[in-house]
């Protein structure tokens, strides 16, 4: 009968629509650091800050600059600057006079020089948190489009079905084929609305060097972060209450909003393996997470170039 080879094609064509597209897989690695860095140990931050100051340091410089100091590891500098400087101020010979004060301005292009470096590294990190959460909504955004042409061409086919279906019942003189068409229309439209409730296109999102990972993890030490960052980072002292980490404050931060509301439920350790782990398949949803807890990471980073300016104005205070 005719109607049977009508509703055949319209089988057809709700297998076309519903047909899931193909999954995305992301390249890793453009936001990495091009070439390993390398830290000089000299500069490393001092696990005994109390044991490294002097009641010089304490007498010229506030206590949060000095923390700061201990995490550019400046301390050192900051103790010889000091005794140069009351070198220079001593009564001198007229030959030994241009000499101290030579000696007290190369002390402080070397305290210079290095907070740059410091200053740089955290533009550095910044700039690759800033980068993976690009990447992160770019795809995130590309899932979306496909989930929006799914959708879309689901809710043309159904009204199309149910259109055709009624049309048929009333074109089909025989009863039985008024009612199979009918029924079938009816159903194949309902099925049609029922997915897009289902709709999730996913993504192969690899992150093998992963930055949130040590910050969930609260670790006491990173190899992916710099140490002076890292230092800054899990020092209570340099949070605006100072009783908790920022990378403490951060993680409070992405359970209180709702990103990983329930970490130990089995939906929240599942998506905590997905975030914290090297990657794995990512919805659109999931994506947009770890955009938003990339840029609250990178702008905790960011703000750590206000303690170096503090500094730096204290140290060219004096």
């Amino acid at each position: 009968m005719p109607y049977r080879y009508l509703f055949a094609l319209l089988l057809a064509l709700a297998g076309c629509a519903t047909r899931p597209p193909a999954r995305l897989q992301v390249a890793a690695g453009y936001c990495d650091p091009p070439l390993p860095y390398r830290y000089d140990p000299a500069f490393a931050p001092q696990p005994n800050f109390e044991a490294a100051l002097t009641p010089e340091l304490l007498a010229h410089y506030p206590r949060r600059n000095l923390l700061t100091a201990n995490a550019a590891g400046l301390l050192p500098l900051l103790r010889e600057l000091l005794a140069l400087e009351e070198i220079a101020r001593q009564p001198l010979a007229r030959r030994q006079q241009p000499v101290a004060e030579l000696a007290v301005l190369r002390q402080r292009q070397r305290i210079a020089a290095q907070l740059a470096l410091v200053s740089t590294t955290v533009a550095s990190l910044a700039a690759e948190l800033d980068c993976e959460g690009e990447r992160a909504d770019q795809v995130a955004g590309y899932l979306n489009e496909q989930d929006g042409r799914h959708t879309q061409r689901l809710n043309v086919l159904s009204i199309g079905i149910g259109a055709a279906s009624g049309i048929g019942t009333t074109v089909i003189s025989n009863t039985p084929g008024q009612y199979a068409f009918g029924i079938g229309g009816g159903l194949l439209a309902a099925g049609l609305g029922l997915l897009t409730l289902r709709v999730g296109s996913t993504a192969e999102f690899d992150h093998p060097r992963n930055l949130l990972a040590d910050v969930w993890a609260e670790r006491p030490a990173s190899e992916l972060f710099p140490p002076s960052v890292w230092y800054m980072l899990t020092e209570p002292a340099f949070s605006n209450s100072g009783q908790s980490a920022i990378a403490h404050n951060t993680r409070l931060r992405w359970q209180h909003y709702g990103q990983l509301a329930r970490p130990d439920s089995k939906q929240g350790q599942q998506l905590a393996a997905l975030l914290f782990g090297p990657g794995g398949q990512y919805s659109a949803g999931q994506l947009t997470v770890r955009a938003n807890m990339l840029n609250e990471l990178q702008s905790a980073v960011r703000l750590l170039n206000q303690e170096l300016q503090g500094l730096l104005l204290a140290v060219n205070k004096e």
